[in-house]
């Protein structure tokens, strides 16, 4: 087991959970971070305005830097296209391929560990409100949290860096008051990884706008056929736990988790 899993609120405490430590300042930081980013896309919108080449290539990085930010369960928008696009060669803002590649895998996974971060602290917020603590008398989340807690970190890696949404291992790992760190870490490490192939073929077959469309639309079908499974489960499921009404609530819950297209 992960040492930085912490203890949840005992489930016998009245009236709301604690809320999470530094909340207040993460929002902060967070509103911050993305004024930063429009600010950089309006500079490089005025430079394009006085001609200058290298402008648009700013513009656009910035653009996906602050659209990769605000994706996560709550906004549920597909990232892999804004990928591709700022890697292609006609869009890049570093030239050189490896050097490019490097650069997009690092500075955009970063950005996607900070939207998780807020994710993070979204659901943290909003779980204090009773869902978290029916969530956790279910014997289903005694399962999840005993196949969660074997390996954390490498099971968060794994799920950031396949393009399927299985966003219900977050909700486990804020339900686990999960290291923020590590969660961080986790999620720049698989997202990086993810962001490095995606660069890598980008660069190496000079994608265009065309085919930059139909791998996002494979993506988003395979998405989709993960949802189309996971109702599948979850019916079957339902109707095997008919009459266990937090067996009800946790799947519902699971449900939501797992919804976001985003890949």
């Amino acid at each position: 087991m992960d040492g930085s899993l912490t203890d949840v609120p005992s489930l016998q405490t009245p009236g709301r959970e604690p809320t999470l430590p530094g909340t207040r300042a993460w929002f902060v930081f967070f509103v911050t971070w993305m004024i930063a980013w429009a600010g950089v896309a309006l500079w490089g919108l005025h430079r394009m305005s006085l001609g200058d080449d290298l402008a648009l290539r700013v513009w656009l990085f910035a653009l996906t830097c602050f659209y990769l930010s605000l994706c996560n369960t709550f906004v549920p928008l597909p990232t892999a296209w804004a990928v591709l696009l700022v890697a292609a060669p006609g869009y890049a803002l570093v030239q050189t391929g490896w050097l490019r590649v490097l650069f997009i895998a690092g500075t955009l996974g970063a950005v996607t560990a900070v939207a998780n971060l807020n994710e993070y602290h979204l659901l943290a917020y909003l779980l204090r409100f009773g869902l978290g603590r029916r969530i956790r008398r279910s014997s289903i989340y005694g399962w999840a949290v005993r196949w969660f807690d074997r390996s954390p970190f490498q099971i968060l890696l794994l799920i950031a860096f396949v393009p399927i949404p299985v966003d219900v291992v977050r909700w486990l790992a804020v339900l686990r008051r999960y290291s923020r760190v590590r969660f961080a870490w986790a999620y720049f490490a698989g997202r990086g990884l993810r962001y490095l192939l995606f660069a890598g073929c980008s660069t190496l077959l000079a994608l265009g706008p065309r085919a930059i469309v139909l791998i996002q639309a494979g993506l988003v079908a395979a998405a989709l056929l993960s949802r189309l499974v996971w109702w599948v489960v979850r019916r079957r499921s339902r109707a095997g736990l008919a009459g266990s009404g937090g067996e009800e609530m946790t799947l519902a819950a699971a449900e939501i988790g797992h919804g976001r297209p985003e890949v």
